[in-house]
């Protein structure tokens, strides 16, 4: 299975860079073919529709979801399984079918991690509705799962 760290870092050269405004980086630059479309928007954000994948900081497993129209528009977030290796294993087939493509490398999955420095775990993720890009066609959606195994608060634990 292609390493979703490795989908995320590809370095493949692209015909056209966009300049996007964001509020933590600045004006950054992003290849046209690099961004992704979200038809249907993210859960609770359903009229924003068009992001990119910045990383956090080199060598860092996190990466920023930022919008490409609205700079204040952003989510950390991160491949589930550095968290959570075994996320797939326990998933019941209704929700194994959501994520086709992945053992190949032409989808990665996304979990939304929230920062909370005073609480107890300070990091967590929500694997109840994890993002699925589709690498091929660069369209992503944001699932929700059935099962009841994890939490959209499931404590992160880099292993």
């Amino acid at each position: 299975m292609m390493s979703q760290r490795n989908a995320l870092n590809s370095n493949e050269p692209s015909a056209q860079l966009l300049e996007i405004q964001t509020s933590r980086f600045g004006v950054v630059h992003v290849e046209a073919d690099k961004l992704i479309h979200f038809p249907e928007g993210l859960l609770g954000l359903p009229d924003h529709h068009d992001y990119c994948l910045l990383p956090h900081q080199p060598g860092s497993p996190f990466f920023w979801l930022q919008s490409v129209t609205v700079p204040y528009l952003s989510f950390v977030v991160i491949d589930p399984l550095l968290g959570e290796p075994n996320y797939f294993d326990h998933l019941p087939d209704a929700d194994r079918q959501l994520f086709e493509g992945v053992e190949d490398g032409n989808v990665i999955v996304l979990a939304l991690v929230t920062v909370k420095p005073e609480k107890d775990p300070p990091l967590t993720m929500n694997l109840v509705g994890p993002v699925v890009v589709d690498q091929r066609t660069r369209t992503a959606r944001q699932v929700v799962l059935t099962s009841t195994r994890y939490s959209c608060r499931h404590p992160l634990v880099l292993k």
